[in-house]
């Protein structure tokens, strides 16, 4: 068990046993601790330990540490007094992308991931909005950067991997060097670490920034809770404009240990890729898990060097964790819960086949909130409610507001002489348990001036034969208005579906329509797409 050192200034590291206090002291330089103090003290303390792994390219915390530090160096000579406010990171998860995030950090800057497979219109249209220092990419990037170059005013470009031929006859400003091997310390550096963005209801990206103590507190938080040793092996199955990404990075790289870039073809061949990596800890969405059981990749005891499975960014099955700790039966399966707002996840269950908690519909338990969070409920008219409604949260990992004030609106709760962020997701408190996650909001409907949750739908959906996946919408209006279930699995029939359907619910909850596929839609964070189901060809009449 490693042995957990509480750092100066309050935050806590869980480090191997050799570690201690004073270690950490000598080696932050900061007036607060910042993310890329993490990476500092285990380059101090493990130099040649691997800190990242990409196929066959290995990178030492020593490589990384001091590349990141030559690339910050870089970076700030864009600006008149070497302080950069904003680096945008246009990269795909590279080399250049995983270390251009720390040496934006490096540099005293906020890192701003961007989407590599964005269209450049809008890509130009976020930098317009949110101009930035300079920009880091990668040779995977390079045509679409001198792409955008045509469209919009791009800042000064670092791309420490393209070949400079790449930039030839184009309207790019190339950043060029190395930067020193050490860097005095920013006067004012940065508090924001990484502003990520997000889809809004009107379809313009809501910008979400995210500050080092928001992090750090998640770090320790994880830290304490889980026996992380520089012995472990990180999964890194996440996009870099994915928060869960941020988890990949910093947890791994705090406790010492060795982050593995994971294809998403590796899913095909799960058992292969883990023991061939030799993957002690897992982190992914759950729908990878239904990915694996579809493909018949998920077999009892064929992930037996995982120690640690962890799961988020959407409801985590019962069925699903069931069929993973039969493969990983010698780990820990935990779900862990929060939006993006909320600092990558702010609360955790612990799943256990004994424990009786399937939680509501056939979901996991989203379980307790982390130290120093605490949770409000409110019903549809915004009043407190003690055991149902819209959850709410406040502590010290909730984000001071979005980058323009006015997406703040209908976001954040007023009580009890506190500001709470306002989720979106309702659950339900169990004594047992925790919170128990029902639903979201914007899911929830009516039909006929019935309130229905379509969760509760397909949970039953789910339930039948040859169903592994279930999606219900409401579409219409009015008297008109009525559900469609989406449904994927295999030698599905459609009156049969009905017919069950029917014995088990009221007429109201029943869909109009089905839609059956062979899988479920997915976005590019292995999301459920539901985006792309509420814009699905209907059926046209006559």
């Amino acid at each position: 068990m490693a042995a957990v050192c509480p750092d100066v200034r309050g935050v806590a590291y869980k480090t191997g046993d050799a570690v201690t206090r004073a270690s950490f002291e000598a080696d932050a330089a900061a007036a607060e601790p910042r993310l890329e103090d993490l990476v500092r003290h285990s380059a101090n303390r493990v130099p040649d330990r691997a800190a990242l792994r990409i196929g066959p390219r290995r990178v030492s915390y020593s490589e990384l540490r001091t590349t990141a530090d030559r690339w910050a160096g870089v970076l700030r000579s864009v600006h008149p007094e070497g302080e950069p406010r904003s680096i945008g990171i246009l990269a795909d998860r590279t080399f250049t992308g995983y270390v251009g995030i720390l040496a934006g950090m490096c540099a005293g800057a906020a890192v701003v991931p961007l989407p590599p497979d964005l269209p450049a219109d809008r890509l130009g249209e976020l930098l317009r909005d949110h101009p930035m220092d300079a920009l880091v990419t990668d040779p995977v990037c390079a045509a679409k950067v001198r792409e955008l170059a045509g469209r919009a005013k791009l800042p000064p470009v670092f791309s420490p991997e393209v070949d400079a031929s790449a930039w030839a006859g184009s309207d790019v400003a190339v950043l060029t060097g190395t930067g020193p091997v050490a860097l005095t310390p920013r006067q004012q550096p940065s508090d924001i670490a990484y502003v990520l963005f997000t889809s809004g209801s009107t379809g313009r990206p809501k910008g979400v920034p995210i500050g080092h103590s928001n992090v750090l507190h998640f770090v320790t938080s994880v830290l304490d809770r889980y026996d992380f040793t520089e012995d472990d092996v990180f999964s890194q199955t996440f996009g870099l404009t994915f928060d869960l990404a941020f988890f990949d990075l910093f947890v791994t790289w705090a406790c010492g240990g060795t982050l593995v870039y994971t294809h998403p073809a590796a899913l095909a061949r799960l058992p292969q890729f883990v023991a061939r990596e030799q993957v002690t800890v897992w982190f992914s969405v759950p729908g990878a898990i239904s990915l694996l059981r579809r493909s018949g990749a998920l077999t009892a005891g064929s992930l037996p060097s995982l120690r640690w499975s962890l799961f988020c960014g959407e409801a985590l099955l019962h069925e699903d964790a069931a069929a993973w700790q039969s493969a990983a039966a010698n780990s820990t399966v935990e779900n862990l819960y929060g939006p993006t707002e909320l600092t990558i996840a702010c609360s955790a269950h612990r799943w256990s086949p004994e424990d009786g908690h399937s939680g509501d519909h056939g979901i996991v338990p989203i379980g307790r909130l982390f130290p120093s969070h605490d949770a409000v409920l409110i019903d549809e008219n915004g009043k407190p409610d003690p055991r149902q409604g819209e959850l709410c949260v406040s502590g010290p990992q909730m984000f001071a507001g979005y980058l323009r004030s006015e997406d703040d609106e209908g976001r954040f709760l007023q009580s009890a002489g506190r500001l709470w962020y306002r989720t979106g997701d309702v659950v339900r408190r169990s004594d047992d348990a925790g919170l128990l996650y029902l639903g979201r909001t914007d899911h929830q409907t009516k039909i006929r001036g019935q309130r229905v949750e379509p969760a509760e739908i397909e949970h039953r959906l789910r339930a039948l034969p040859g169903v592994t996946a279930a999606v219900v919408l409401a579409e219409g209006e009015g008297v008109a208005r009525h559900l469609v279930a989406f449904c994927s699995g295999s030698s599905l029939d459609e009156a049969l579906i009905d017919r069950q359907l029917r014995k088990a619910l009221p007429p109201t909850l029943v869909p109009a329509r089905y839609v059956l596929l062979d899988q479920l839609p997915v976005n590019d964070r292995g999301k459920t797409d539901r985006k792309a189901l509420a814009a699905w060809p209907r059926p046209t009449s006559g």
